[in-house]
């Protein structure tokens, strides 16, 4: 059975960079955003109580399981778009209805240690009595991803969630990335476009476009656009080419106060949480070590479509990284 959502989605193409290190995007996305937060709320001595007031909550009930499990996701909702930005490069909330889980990671600490893992965005997940891919769950809200993350194998103790708007804010905070294009790139579908190869810098809303793209095209020698081959976990390549480049200028913004304390007010605007995860919880995670980053195995897309599938693979993942999920959710006061 499937779901009554209709939003349709893009492909997953990979676009144009050089092809960052395997394991490091949750690192970095966790590197960069843990310790803007604790920037805000301790180096900066920013009072904790005006950080906390500055970050969304959502009202849910979490589930339990073994040890502890953070769930990070990145939205794509149209409803605030980044200054500058244009309905024509994001689409409005009309042509976009709703917020997608964008971006899934699964941090679970236990004993033994941490692990970390990417969930595909694109699996079929239960909702309910229907099948839904996991990126439309949120579309009936974060309870919604909740269950069905609970329902895949996965816990939730705490939820946090970063939009468009916000990714681009951090990075302009930042002074915008680094960036190195083996060759031109565009996407019009997300409004990226980077006419020339080599070593560049780019501001959030270009940053952002790199990670949204879905169907990039390079120039070749002889100025033709070609399309880039097809891949189902290029997007996830992409983000950490451009997380990779927010940690570096992450680690330069040490050195520079005054721009810390702007990455800090706009970290702290960007994120939203569970109402039972605390800032102390936010400084604790961005303390800890944080382990390589595997993408949770799924089966290829299937039948022509970008669904994807779980498969005994998937299980046996799961319960190697210590995972499993009590289906009584719980609320904690």
């Amino acid at each position: 059975m499937t779901s009554s959502h209709s939003t349709a989605d893009a492909g997953q193409d990979t676009p144009g960079r050089r092809s960052p290190r395997s394991g490091t995007t949750g690192r970095r996305w966790l590197r960069v955003a843990g310790a803007v937060l604790v920037i805000a709320a301790v180096l900066l001595g920013i009072d904790a109580a005006l950080i906390d007031s500055r970050i969304d909550r959502f009202d849910i009930d979490l589930h339990d399981g073994p040890g502890t499990t953070w769930v990070l996701v990145g939205l794509d909702s149209r409803a605030e778009l980044p200054p500058g930005a244009t309905t024509e490069q994001f689409g409005t909330t009309e042509d976009v209805p709703g917020s997608r889980a964008d971006v899934v990671l699964v941090l679970h600490e236990n004993a033994d240690g941490r692990s970390a893992l990417s969930v595909p965005r694109d699996v079929m997940v239960r909702t309910g009595s229907a099948v839904s891919r996991l990126a439309l769950t949120w579309l009936d809200g974060p309870q919604a991803t909740v269950e069905a993350l609970c329902r895949l194998g996965i816990p939730t103790d705490h939820l946090v969630t970063v939009d468009l708007a916000g990714f681009a804010s951090v990075v302009d905070a930042l002074g915008g990335l680094d960036v190195d294009v083996p060759a031109p790139v565009r996407d019009p579908g997300s409004g990226l476009l980077l006419e020339r190869a080599g070593a560049q810098h780019v501001d959030g809303v270009t940053a952002l476009a790199m990670v949204r793209s879905r169907h990039p095209e390079h120039r070749t020698d002889d100025g033709r656009w070609v399309p880039s081959e097809v891949d189902p976990d290029g997007r996830a390549e992409a983000a950490g080419a451009v997380l990779a480049a927010a940690s570096a200028a992450g680690d330069r913004a040490l050195a520079r106060p005054w721009r810390l304390q702007d990455v800090a007010w706009a970290a702290s605007s960007a994120v939203s949480a569970d109402e039972q995860t605390s800032i102390a919880d936010l400084a604790a995670l961005a303390r800890g070590d944080v382990p390589d980053v595997r993408v949770l195995p799924v089966s290829e897309p299937v039948g022509g479509t970008i669904a994807r599938k779980a498969t005994d693979a998937t299980d046996r993942a799961l319960a190697d990284a210590g995972l499993s999920c009590q289906a009584q959710p719980v609320r904690r006061r």
